[in-house]
């Protein structure tokens, strides 16, 4: 005789399953006990299954998944002495788009343009590329860990877990032309900004970009659901949290323009390794002046110097010419070091990823220059307190491998090693900033 009156949180199991089924099945019936009571008991009743499989189509729960939670509960419910039958998935159900399907994929590719070059932005990415590259939804991702990534000569690939079968499949994925829009190089430049060596592939990152917790599936969801231009309902919508988790660049302060907020400056240091002779041939390129030549209108700069202290009489107008005089001599001084084919910085972003004459001659202040500093260096000024050192690496014969450190304006330049990664495809760039509080200014050497 059927157990009839047995607890459901008491259930025994079903005999006689593969691995991947069992567990499958367990999942959705824990799924299907969550919705009694606590001491509701055998037996179960065909009404209420189906109550429940209607209630997870409303959710937009897929038509294959409800084939399995239906199976999942007459099996249950067969192992425990109730038989169910003739029972039907719901007509008229919802059907779940994948997250990348169509034109979701190119709205989450162009979302990808749009994400900030800060850290937050770079993981942002990631997440976004893959998502439209492998049709993962945020479930899928959050599962993701660093393990789970295997680069490979043309890009890498990914091992997806399956949740029914418990089993794993390698998804491949080529390297892309746009940097922006690749997945390789945007999992290569988020691994390497949160130095991911293990576990959880994607975490929270703070305001000031120091890594936290893995980043929960809902988390995931309200960067897909924002890149796909969809609204977050009111009721979801938590309360203003210290971590970052928009693609978007947020609107500025009416009146404030990119390059008017204040500077902190980060130390980091990269390590370039590889071939001895494309080590050799990097460090040469990569030397400079250090300087960069923006075009300065000197009168100009006198009268804005001057105007917010006219009032104070003949002594504004003499310190606004000496400042105006003091920063042409600075100029100057660059322009004879460029001329003479100086190279004494070590590591020049100009030199790697010269800016464009019509950005040099708009000016250091102009946006158009601002914007291009941005999305192509990731910071706003040339580097400071450039070292480089030279490292014996015993890996292998002909191998060579250095190391640069700077203090870079607000963020590690992340913009300016993924255009190097896609340029230099032999080298592999550890980068690793330092969020220390020692030093914001960069105004001393770095210790």
């Amino acid at each position: 005789m059927a157990e009839a009156r047995r607890l459901l949180t008491a259930a025994l199991a079903p005999r006689g399953l593969s691995d991947g089924t069992a567990r499958a099945y367990a999942t959705s019936w824990r799924a299907f006990v969550q919705t009694h009571v606590a001491l509701q008991r055998f037996p179960v009743g065909e009404r209420a299954l189906i109550q429940w499989l209607e209630r997870r189509a409303k959710a937009g729960r897929p038509r294959k998944s409800l084939n399995v939670d239906r199976a999942a509960v007459v099996a249950w419910c067969a192992a425990n002495g109730e038989v169910l039958e003739a029972i039907h998935l719901p007509k008229d159900q919802k059907v779940r788009l994948k997250a990348a399907t169509g034109s979701s994929a190119d709205m989450l590719m162009k979302a990808a343009h749009r994400c900030k070059p800060d850290i937050a932005g770079v993981r942002d990415r990631a997440l976004l590329t893959l998502a439209a590259a492998l049709s993962l939804g945020a479930g899928a991702l959050s599962r993701l860990k660093v393990e789970d990534f295997i680069e490979t000569a043309d890009g890498m690939t990914v091992s997806l877990l399956s949740p029914r079968s418990g089993r794993r499949v390698g998804k491949k994925l080529r390297r892309r032309r746009d940097p922006a829009i690749c997945p390789v190089r945007s999992w290569q430049a988020w691994r390497d900004a949160g130095l991911l060596r293990y576990g959880p592939a994607f975490r929270n990152v703070s305001v000031s970009g120091t890594l936290g917790d893995p980043l929960s599936v809902s988390g995931i969801r309200f960067v897909l659901t924002r890149a796909l231009g969809k609204t977050v309902p009111s009721s979801r919508r938590k309360k203003p949290s210290p971590f970052v988790a928009s693609p978007i660049k947020p609107p500025q302060p009416a009146g404030q323009s990119l390059g008017e907020t204040s500077v902190d400056w980060i130390r980091t240091t990269v390590t370039v390794s590889g071939p001895a002779a494309v080590v050799e041939r990097f460090a040469a390129s990569a030397r400079g002046s250090g300087t960069i030549p923006w075009h300065v209108d000197f009168e100009y700069e006198q009268a804005r110097l001057l105007a917010p202290m006219a009032s104070m009489g003949p002594q504004a107008a003499v310190l606004a010419r000496l400042l105006r005089d003091a920063s042409e001599r600075l100029y100057r001084l660059g322009e004879r070091r460029r001329a003479s084919g100086d190279q004494s910085c070590p590591f020049d972003l100009h030199h790697l990823l010269p800016i464009p004459d019509r950005a040099l001659e708009a000016g250091e202040d102009a946006m158009e220059a601002l914007t291009w500093l941005q999305t192509n260096w990731g910071t706003l000024k040339p580097l400071r307190h450039v070292s480089v050192r030279a490292l014996q690496d015993r890996r292998a014969r002909r191998h060579g491998k250095i190391t640069y450190e700077f203090w870079s304006a607000d963020w590690t330049p992340w913009q300016a090693f993924v255009r190097l990664r896609s340029e230099w495809r032999e080298l592999v760039f550890d980068i690793r900033p330092h969020y220390d509080l020692g030093n914001k200014t960069g105004d001393s050497d770095a210790s």
